[in-house]
């Protein structure tokens, strides 16, 4: 799936890439300040027994507190996000 080492911003888990990407455009377009000039990263990752999920992911930042910040900037917004480290 691609991604270097790094720290990473989930911002959405959908159960298809397609919702995936939909989830993030519209969180883009509703955090842009946070969101406007990024490329998700969409990671499939498999649950087990509650199936495949899609994550929608920023990143990554070479530093992890670069990740913290826009954690931090989006839940301020009201938005949700996770800090993934590859």
């Amino acid at each position: 799936m691609g991604g270097g080492p790094g720290s990473y911003v989930q911002v959405s888990s959908q159960r298809s890439e397609a919702e995936a990407q939909a989830a993030f455009k519209s969180l883009q377009a509703k955090y842009p300040d946070q969101l406007g000039g990024r490329q998700p990263l969409i990671r499939q990752v498999d649950l087990g027994s509650k199936g495949t999920y899609y994550r929608a992911m920023v990143g990554p930042f070479a530093n992890p507190s670069e990740a913290g910040e826009l954690c931090s900037s989006l839940k301020a917004a009201g938005g949700q996000c996770l800090i993934q480290r590859n």
